[in-house]
C-alpha cells in the first residue's frame, strides 16, 4: 500500500523528463503503479464506490499517460496520492 501511495507521489511531482534519478523510467514507474494496483485491489473490501472510483481514476492517468498528455496524467496522480488507501482495506 504504502509502495503504490510513494509511486503515485513521484508520478504527481515530477514530470516525465523530471524523475529522480533513484525512480525508474517514466514507463517503468507507470507500468509498476498499474501492477501495484492489481496486487492491492483484491484486498480492498471497505467502501467500495470509493475503491472503484480510484480504478478508475487509475485507468485514466494511465490513459493519460499513454496519449503523452503528462500534465493530466500528473493530475490525476495528485488527485489520487490524497486517497486513503490503507483505510479502504478493512
Amino acid at each position: 500500500m504504502e509502495d503504490l501511495a510513494a509511486y503515485l507521489r513521484v508520478a504527481a511531482r515530477c514530470a516525465p523528463s523530471e524523475f529522480p534519478p533513484w525512480s525508474d523510467a517514466p514507463e517503468i514507474h507507470f507500468a509498476e503503479i498499474a501492477r501495484l494496483w492489481s496486487e492491492i485491489r483484491p484486498s480492498l473490501r471497505h467502501d467500495l464506490a470509493v475503491v472503484n472510483d480510484v480504478g478508475e481514476r487509475l485507468g485514466a492517468m494511465l490513459s493519460a499517460f499513454e496519449a503523452g498528455d503528462a500534465a493530466r496524467a500528473r493530475e490525476i496522480a495528485e488527485a489520487l496520492s490524497g486517497v486513503d488507501l490503507a483505510g479502504l482495506r478493512y
